[in-house]
């Protein structure tokens, strides 16, 4: 995979505009249209907001590292934390039958990418991968 972009921010939500901004660059740049590119800028800024929310606590000094990669078949983000580790059994978001506000972020991010990865195998912290095929065109 060819490797497109690297950026690294605080775990601040002001922060956030930099990266929604490159990623709808990029997503439109890999021939994504505008209802799909929308879609997966918002599940990654909703993964951004977990990381903030959850692996920081809201602390907004914790370090976010993205990177955007891309061959012929996908399109890849890779988001980067360093701060608490989410036990796996709790990565798979509430039952969509419990109607209350929350806890479906994680939905809409599978809904998004046609492949969800959390590497927790990290010394410290967690590496999402959010993988989406590239439709070819015709």
């Amino acid at each position: 995979m060819k490797h497109l972009y690297h950026h690294e921010c605080h775990s601040c939500p002001s922060k956030m505009a930099e990266i929604r901004a490159k990623l709808r660059e990029s997503a439109a740049d890999c021939g994504f249209d505008e209802q799909t590119t929308h879609h997966l800028v918002l599940a990654v800024d909703e993964a951004c907001t977990n990381i903030i929310r959850h692996a920081y606590e809201g602390k907004t000094d914790g370090r976010i590292e993205l990177d955007l990669f891309s061959d012929h078949d996908f399109w890849e983000v890779r988001l980067r934390d360093y701060g608490k580790k989410c036990p796996p059994e709790k990565l798979r978001g509430r039952p969509l039958s419990e109607v209350r506000p929350g806890g479906l972020g994680l939905h809409f991010i599978r809904f998004a990418f046609d492949e969800v990865i959390f590497d927790t195998n990290q010394t410290e912290g967690t590496c999402l991968r959010l993988r989406k095929k590239i439709s070819k065109k015709k």
